[in-house]
């Protein structure tokens, strides 16, 4: 009777540490799951799987070499170092908070980074970022903006939540306002895919936030476009260069005269070798081409700009190298 009484007080004793291991396991496996939650939202795939060379190929080959205003140079030097914080942050609390939601989404950060960088080098501007080390910004507004946001992040992880949040509502608000001032096909089209992917981003920090009892309030965009943003799905991406030319034209030559003439790719800045939009081939031969001969046969034959291919530019017909 005692062997069998001792048996069943064992048994009942393992039945309640199995239960309690269980309910403690389920616990973490909770806490985890709402630390990782959107993990699949916030690893923004729009630029991921491209290397760096191989945007930068997309930016300079895929869209015409557009001359930039000073309003473009300035929003592309400060969404260059926009890119760089949001990096320099979110890689400061994936050490800190070890949660996932960091790690996914500065792997996004770094390629959205690589892609204003392929505009800098596209247009032989000077990168503000250069060799800086983490939290070193050109821009005083940015180095302060920086400072601000990792102490407040530092203190708990729902703190580095918001202060993700705040970052993507700021990014989305600056990229808005920049619009008007772009005009350029690239320009636009990187602009576009960043302003993507800080949906998707803002999305996912207040989904974490949600899960932690804690409700975002955008400081940047309206409430009405912050509120339209969460409703929404996650988006896709893959637009930045896709098969055919996305340049005014609607042709697949990546080319074209200036401010979205219609394709003649010519070999100056756009790398090209064929002018499908003319019917004529034509590789340039004056200052907006490389060396080469033109076989074309439009108004301007082989003048300065080198090629008679009727390119269909506003600089007239034959206008292959720009």
């Amino acid at each position: 009777m005692k062997k069998n009484l001792f048996y069943l007080l064992g048994s009942a004793g393992m039945l309640i540490g199995v239960i309690l291991l269980f309910a403690h396991c389920e616990t973490d496996a909770s806490e985890m799951a709402q630390l990782n939650a959107a993990a699949e939202i916030s690893a923004d795939r729009d630029l991921a799987g491209k290397p760096a060379k191989d945007l930068c190929l997309c930016v300079a080959n895929q869209y015409p070499w557009e001359d930039l205003s000073e309003a473009e140079k300035a929003a592309i030097l400060y969404m260059r170092e926009e890119e760089k914080l949001a990096l320099d942050v979110y890689k400061a609390f994936e050490n800190k908070w070890n949660a996932r939601i960091f790690s996914n989404i500065s792997e996004a950060e770094q390629r959205h980074a690589d892609a204003v960088l392929c505009l800098i080098k596209k247009y032989g501007l000077t990168d503000p970022v250069g060799n800086n080390a983490a939290g070193v910004f050109q821009n005083a507004t940015l180095q302060a903006l920086y400072q601000s946001l990792m102490a407040e992040g530092a203190k708990t992880l729902p703190a580095a939540l918001t202060v993700g949040a705040k970052i993507e509502d700021v990014d989305i608000y600056d990229l808005i306002q920049a619009k008007p001032k772009v005009d350029n096909a690239d320009v636009r089209a990187v602009f576009e895919e960043l302003e993507r992917g800080s949906r998707n981003h803002l999305r996912a920090f207040v989904k974490n936030l949600a899960n932690a009892d804690v409700t975002y309030k955008p400081e940047f965009i309206s409430l009405e476009m912050f509120e339209s943003i969460i409703a929404g799905s996650r988006e896709k991406g893959g637009a930045l260069c896709g098969t055919t030319c996305p340049n005014p034209g609607g042709k697949a030559c990546p080319g074209g005269g200036q401010k979205g003439g219609k394709a003649c790719n010519g070999a100056g800045s756009n790398n090209g070798k064929t002018c499908p939009n003319s019917g004529k081939a034509c590789t340039g031969n004056g200052p907006n081409g490389n060396d080469g001969n033109c076989t074309g046969d439009g108004p301007k034959g082989k003048g300065p700009n080198g090629n008679g291919g009727n390119g269909n530019g506003p600089k007239g017909n034959g206008n292959g190298g720009n």
